[in-house]
């Protein structure tokens, strides 16, 4: 599994980098291997000098069989990645679900 994670508008990218990256591999850990690759885009859309909602994180998952992606708005970094990773986990739960049932195989 490979995972990406890509920090933009934001003056001190190596903290939020490291924060974002432990979170996103205990995340993914239960699903590691039906996971192709990860990647994880973190944005301040306004720019360090400017608050308000316009912290965004977007992930996108690759599996065997299928992918998932998930998007989360917040005014701070690390409960909108938490906010992000738990959507994550429930969607790959239920992704994860329908390929051992088989469902939408056709």
């Amino acid at each position: 599994m490979e995972t990406s994670i890509t920090v933009r508008g934001v003056e001190n990218p190596t903290k939020l980098r490291e924060f974002a990256e432990s979170r996103l591999s205990r995340a993914l850990a239960r699903f590691e291997d039906r996971i192709l690759d990860a990647a994880m885009r973190l944005e301040d859309e306004t720019g360090p000098t400017k608050k308000g909602n316009d912290k965004q994180c977007s992930i996108e998952v690759k599996l065997r069989s299928g992918s998932v992606r998930i998007s989360e708005k917040g005014d701070q970094f690390e409960a909108t990645i938490n906010k992000a990773l738990d959507r994550l986990k429930a969607a790959l739960s239920r992704e994860v679900a329908k390929a051992k049932r088989g469902v939408g195989e056709g």
